[in-house]
């Protein structure tokens, strides 16, 4: 690695994670005419925190519970209903990334550059591959696969049953990089992935064979901070299009199949998208909440009322569309106007930084202070 590199993903490091320490406290939102009574469910605390920045650490529902690894490298399945444990798994590993589960086994990553098997059934580690870097998102899985972006710009795709690299996809870094990878997806046979200099491509699932790339993100600008242009917000794939958001570039629609352009918009944007019934809800720099048609790009709504609150990636949940900003509040959007309809906070004490995930009447969300909260209405 170049010392150039070295130099840029540093400052892009401090940059960007030393923004959260230096930032005054967000003062409590605007009131509103509440229409929603959105309460908490449940709270459970769990062993280790998921980090007050970052988007990494995800929370899978599947079968009626929820699964997720801590920063302490700790492997839980809580009940959706109550919260309450229904596994809990201590490793030795420090996992940089969320987990992705098929039927026995979740996968996370870490540091150190391994992806980590672990045996809900056994309660304990199957298998450890050492990948050329950290690992900053999950993996994706289909059919005894796995496919995992490293931080040096790798994409891999394992053998699921014992780690086995099948092969790999490098694309160089820019000088500067935002901290982050996007999480790649397996679908029709292809293996998608976003990258740091604004590319989304498509991999053959079964070769490693480039099908098609297309520059999301366009590095502009004089300076490097101003080139920032990567793909880290998730890709989302709906009825054969693929939506991708880049940093200080554009949000996306592209074919599934030939990789190009169906639609683009001028929307900068450091996280993913959200996409149902033809809607697709993106979350600018400024913390814009903007709606558009899935189909065509135009634009639906626009809600301003929450800049600058640092929200993170919007998720659909019931009759609204819900974003989650600094301070811990949960905000609930009506889907044909952008109207905030209902409000709650997701910790008294300390904002959330993760991801939600919306299940059935529930939304859950990871909170740094090693808690795991349910919302509904």
């Amino acid at each position: 690695m170049s010392k150039t590199l070295v130099t840029g993903v540093i400052l892009a490091a401090l940059m960007l994670q030393g923004c959260a320490s230096s930032r005054p406290d967000l003062p409590s939102p605007a009131s509103i005419d509440s229409e929603v009574d959105l309460d908490t469910s449940w709270r459970t605390g769990v062993d280790g925190d998921f980090g007050e920045t970052s988007e990494r650490y995800n929370l899978v529902a599947q079968d009626n519970d929820l699964f997720f690894v801590t920063r302490e490298g700790s492997v839980y399945q809580l009940s959706q209903k109550d919260g309450d444990e229904v596994l809990h798994i201590e490793t030795k590993y420090n996992p940089s990334s969320g987990v992705t589960r098929d039927a026995d086994n979740v996968y996370f990553g870490t540091y150190e550059g391994q992806l980590v098997a672990v045996s809900l059934n056994k309660k304990t580690v199957e298998w450890t591959q050492k990948l050329s870097s950290e690992v900053l998102s999950e993996a994706a899985y289909y059919d005894g696969k796995l496919a995992v972006q490293t931080a040096d710009g790798w994409l891999s795709l394992l053998s699921a049953k014992d780690g086995q690299v099948l092969w790999r996809a490098k694309e160089d870094l820019p000088a500067l990089t935002v901290r982050g990878t996007s999480a790649p997806i397996i679908i029709n046979g292809k293996v998608l992935a976003g990258f740091s200099d604004g590319k989304v491509k498509a991999f053959d699932l079964q070769t490693g064979k480039q099908l098609w790339a297309y520059e999301v993100g366009k590095p502009e600008g004089r300076y490097e901070v101003e080139r920032l242009s990567d793909v880290d917000g998730r890709l989302v794939v709906k009825d054969g299009v693929v939506y991708a958001a880049a940093y200080n570039g554009t949000v996306t629609a592209l074919s599934l199949q030939k990789g190009s352009p169906i639609w683009q918009r001028s929307i900068p944007s450091a996280v993913g998208v959200a996409v149902r019934d033809g809607l697709l809800v993106a979350v600018d720099l400024d913390s814009n909440v903007i709606a558009l048609n899935a189909k065509n790009g135009s634009q639906v709504w626009e809600n301003k009322t929450l800049a600058k609150r640092d929200l993170i990636t919007p998720e659909f949940f019931r009759d609204y569309v819900a974003v989650m900003d600094r301070g811990g509040y949960v905000h609930l959007l009506d889907l044909k106007t952008g109207i905030v309809k209902g409000r709650d906070i997701a910790n008294d004490d300390v904002a959330p930084g993760s991801r939600m995930v919306a299940d059935g009447n529930q939304l859950f969300i990871l909170t740094p202070d090693s808690d795991v909260t349910a919302l509904s209405y």
